[in-house]
Parts: C-alpha cells; structure tokens; sequence
C-alpha cells in the first residue's frame, strides 16, 4: 500500500494509491498511533472517514464479504453473452455534459465503490469458467469498462494484466486523459483493444463537452495516434449529441482512418445520444431516434452502423437469476446506494438496490423485486 499523508487543521489525512483518501480526527489518530503504526490505523482504526479523492464522495472499498453481482455501477455484469462486463470501480476526472450516469461533480451521485483486485480476479475467473461449459469454442471477452472512467482506478494495469491471463480478449473504454505513451507500451501484449472517446477535434468544443477546461485534447489525439500504432486496436467512440458536434463526426471518422483505427475490429463505435433519467440533458438538445441516427450515419460511411458479430459477440448461457420478478422479500440494509434514497441489501449472493427509501444502515426493510434483468436487481420498499 502506497500512501502520502498530511495534516489538515482537524484531520490527519491519508492519500491511498493516488484515489482513496482517509480522513481520521487528530486526536483519534494521536491516540492509536501509540499503538499502532499508520498502515495499521488506515486498516483497521473504525472512525475514519473513506472518500474518493477526485469526486470527494464517499467511497466504498469491496471485498469478499459484498457480492459482485446485482449492481449495474460495480461488479460484473453477466448480460447473456461471451463478453463478460468489469467494473472495478466508479468515479470520473470529467464532467462531460451528456453523460448518462452524471459523472464527475455530480448532483444525483453520492455514493462510489472500488474492488478489491484479487476478489475482483477471482470473482471474473468463476465466471468465466461458468460461461465456457456452455460456450464451447468461443473467445470469452473482458471489457472493462463502467459508471466513469476505469483509469482511475489504482490498480488498472494489474487488472488487466491479469485478466490477460484468464479472458481470451481483454478491452476496455476510457477517456484517453490519462494515458500515456508509456502505459500503452506497458499494456501492448495483454490488451487487446482500446474504445476511445473523442467528441470534437475542435478543442474549445472538447473542453466544454467534456465539461472540464483542463481536458487536453492534444494529448487525448496523440494517444490515439500512439494505441493505432501499437499492437491495441483502437476503436474510437464519439457521442452523437445534436446540435452540439454534428459536424465533428464525419472529422473524427475521417482523423480515424487516417491514423489507422481498427486494425482487427471496427473502428468506429459512434453512440447516439440518449436522454437518461438521471444522467446530464444538454440544454436545447433534441435526441436523434434510432431511424433518423442510422440513416445519418449511413450518409457518413455504410461501415459505422455495428452488430454483435462485429465484435464475435455470441449468445451464451447467463448466469442463474436468485430473484423474480414481484417477489417480496424482508431484507437488512448494508450500504449507502450510489443515489440519495437508494440503499443496498444482500441477499443470495447478490446485491439489492432498494429505491425510493429513507431507511438507514442496519434497518430491516419490506421490499420487492422491480428488475432482476442481468442479473441487476432494483427493489422498491413497500409496507
């Protein structure tokens, strides 16, 4: 465990792997340190806060006692296919002004997790093997990708290195910020293909989409230029948003091409813009539907609408759901949910989302089963 510490005017404050940060009372932490060293405060001293050090929220770090399955923002997701879903954690360093799950400084987030690597490993390894009894002769996929940006996480290398070692293909989506020509070359022989996002190739248009003026587009360009000549394939993944970037699509396809994108995969993954719930409306914004996108990027290139063959992706036996559907159940709340008046239960190995509650931790709730689809579960409480 690597860490840096400094002292506030209350606090003594830990910084773990650049993205956990610990904040324990001066005097708390005068007291145990007669006893302890401060690895072993940070591990075990109960009164400490947790948060996530880029969007200062509270943070979760997941181990073998919380189950990897039933939640949508951590964990793997298990959709019926050979390509199997890691999210290591949640977080981002932008505020892109679309985004489907509020990112960055957030209004609606309140709540980030972080996994444990070698749980996560494991976890990724039993499904694995369960997706090959049933999915003989077919390349079992990781893509790590999740609710933010994955290249926050501290241990993204390891994890792909050692998911190199049990997937037949390993991928993952970023916003190219923060990579670097060296951990391309680091990653070069255990990853297999890069989903880039780039929205503009205008920089003040990808400073403002991104929501964030430090955002480099130069440096996200040249990483693009770097993995397009590595041994990653390099798929870039521009959002569609109307009326904000209609013409940088046919540039960012064109810069594409030219640098050599899509050397075993297609190179382009345009994704349409979708209004979310909870995610970020741009202001005038009017959503293309599936038609009208298809039939604009048709215009641009025959080659940009995408299917799952494109990517060897093949139905494959999920795994079995715990829940139904109406079912009801009694369940103890045992975390903060990622929104305010969501909590989180377990319960057959699988977590529970429990909506629209003001329940606290330890409280028993009623509650029943609205969505069990992937394996995802979203409970309401009921009296």
């Amino acid at each position: 465990m690597q860490y840096k510490k400094y002292e506030e005017r209350e606090e003594i404050v830990f910084i773990i792997d650049d993205v956990i940060e610990v904040r324990i009372e001066k005097n708390i932490y005068k007291s145990y340190r007669k006893k302890y060293d401060d690895k072993e405060i940070i591990s075990f001293c109960p009164y400490k806060k947790i948060l996530n050090k880029i969007t200062k929220r509270r943070l979760y770090y997941i181990t073998k006692e919380i189950p990897l399955i039933g939640h949508n923002a951590f964990g793997i997701i298990d959709r019926g296919t050979n390509l199997i879903q890691v999210r290591p954690c949640t977080g981002c360093n932008l505020n892109c002004i679309f985004c489907s799950v509020d990112e960055g400084k957030s209004k609606t987030r309140v709540t980030d997790y972080i996994i444990d690597i070698d749980y996560l490993i494991n976890k990724f390894e039993e499904i694995a093997d369960f997706k090959r009894k049933y999915c003989k002769n077919v390349a079992i996929e990781a893509h790590i990708d999740g609710q933010g940006e994955p290249f926050i996480y501290p241990y993204i290398e390891k994890l792909i290195k050692r998911l190199h070692n049990i997937a037949d293909i390993v991928s993952v989506q970023t916003n190219g910020t923060l990579l670097s020509k060296d951990l391309i070359k680091k990653l070069e022989n255990y990853l297999d293909r890069i989903n880039l996002s780039i929205n503009s190739l205008d920089d003040g248009k990808a400073k403002f989409l991104a929501g964030e003026n430090t955002y480099n587009l130069k440096h996200v360009i040249e990483i693009a230029k770097e993995i397009a000549s590595s041994q990653i394939d390099l798929l870039i993944a521009p959002v569609w948003l109307p009326g904000y970037n209609d013409d940088d699509i046919k540039k960012i396809v064109e810069f594409g091409k030219k640098i050599g994108a899509g050397k075993k995969w297609k190179a382009f993954g345009i994704q349409k813009y979708i209004k979310h719930k909870f995610g970020r409306k741009p202001k005038g914004i009017k959503a293309m539907n599936f038609k009208t996108f298809y039939r604009k990027l048709q215009e641009i290139g025959k080659e940009l609408k995408l299917y799952p063959k494109d990517f060897g992706i093949v139905k494959c036996k999920s795994l079995p759901k715990k829940f139904r559907v109406g079912e009801k159940l009694r369940l103890k709340i045992e975390m903060f949910g990622r929104l305010n008046n969501e909590m989180l239960a377990i319960a057959r190995g699988r977590i529970i989302q429990i909506i629209n509650t003001n329940k606290k931790i330890g409280d028993i709730v009623n509650a029943k089963i609205l969505r069990n689809k992937h394996n995802i579960y979203v409970a309401e409480e009921i009296t």
